[in-house]
């Protein structure tokens, strides 16, 4: 797949669960959720940084 294509399913995929990590930070959603998108958002910032360099 093209990188250009990637990136711009992964900003579809960042911005759903930014809003399901506000929904979760509000109390409508389970908290847990929060924590958990908190943890993909940190192993896939540093994913893409490290990647970038190659």
């Amino acid at each position: 797949m093209e990188r250009k294509t990637v990136y711009r399913v992964l900003l579809v995929i960042v911005i759903i669960l930014a809003i399901i990590f506000t929904l979760g930070v509000i109390g409508i959603v389970p908290f847990v959720w929060s924590e958990y998108i908190t943890v993909f958002m940190v192993i896939l910032f540093f994913v893409l940084r490290f990647s970038k360099g190659r």
